[in-house]
């Protein structure tokens, strides 16, 4: 059941506003939300399994088996070379067994943000490595200071951005030329699109996000996490991905020619943002570099995975 999904109750201090009316109807006009399509059922029961805290490796296995072109992805990583350990996977038993539930929920995850608002251009992949890059150090951050909100954390960055997408799918020149002109001028992408449009890709990312049925923390993370630091919650996986958004930017993951005009905007934001999680300075440099690091090790992987 898609009301289901996410089914984890979500922290109180993630609660959010609804849509204005007034926006709602501005992002239908400008970008006919009737063309957003039905959420794939496998990227739901993915969803679904990466916030399930009880979810056994029979369940994904079950999952994966109902899925041919799943399979065939999972078996095809599992006998990879970066998974290989001399003996074949043959079923996906063994292929889960080889991957690993935690790695398996990633990969998932970004698969399915692969297929939505699938696009040629030149952004579309700039804005997917983007998303993989905060996913992965959202990750990273979690796992040091807030271990039990690792999975969150990653499915919030890689899908922060998820109204960009919709954007650039509707609006593929003038999004261009909005991202364009935005950096070059130093602003945040939020206040470029602004200038263009009575909206902003948190909003429509807010708007997917309700029509998807995801629960309130993930649907706060996707509108709010350009919000400023005083109207995010301490300690919350919204708190994170905020962060990792910056530090992305900040190390240029997965950036394409602009990186340089990108982390001009960024970088002076840090040291807020570390402030505001309480990290201190040799903790910071060793998280920087482990992102950086950990993104350059895996990027390979979610691209064969979600090409593959």
């Amino acid at each position: 059941m898609l009301s289901k999904l996410f089914g984890s109750k979500s922290k109180s201090s993630d609660t959010h506003p609804p849509l204005a009316d007034g926006v709602r109807q501005s992002i239908m006009s400008y970008l006919g939300v009737k063309s957003l399509p039905i959420m794939p059922k496998v990227a739901q029961q993915a969803f679904q399994l990466a916030t399930n805290p009880n979810a056994e490796p029979e369940d994904y296995i079950a999952v994966v088996e109902r899925d041919e072109g799943l399979s065939a992805k999972v078996l095809k990583i599992a006998n990879s070379v970066y998974y290989s350990r001399g003996t074949a996977s043959r079923t996906i038993p063994e292929a889960v067994t080889v991957i690993g539930v935690t790695e398996l929920k990633c990969l998932m995850n970004s698969t399915a943000l692969s297929n939505f608002f699938p696009s040629r251009h030149q952004l579309r992949g700039l804005f997917w490595a983007h998303d993989i890059a905060v996913a992965i150090t959202a990750r990273t951050l979690a796992q040091t200071i807030q271990p039990e909100d690792a999975d969150m954390a990653f499915l919030g960055g890689l899908m922060h951005d998820v109204g960009k997408l919709f954007i650039l799918q509707q609006h593929t020149n003038t999004y261009e030329k909005v991202i364009t002109k935005g950096l070059s001028e130093g602003l945040e992408s939020i206040e470029g699109e602004v200038l263009e449009y009575p909206f902003d890709h948190t909003q429509v990312g807010h708007l997917i996000a309700e029509r998807w049925h995801f629960s309130p923390e993930l649907t706060g993370i996707i509108s709010r996490h350009h919000k400023p630091w005083k109207e995010i919650p301490p300690h919350s996986v919204l708190a994170l991905v905020k962060t990792a958004n910056i530090m992305a930017h900040t190390l240029s993951l997965g950036a394409g020619r602009d990186a340089g005009q990108a982390r001009r905007i960024y970088e002076p934001m840090l040291p807020e943002a570390f402030q505001f999680l309480g990290i201190e300075a040799p903790l910071q440099k060793e998280l920087l570099s482990t992102a950086s690091s950990t993104f350059e090790n895996e990027r390979n992987l979610y691209e064969s995975w979600s090409n593959g």
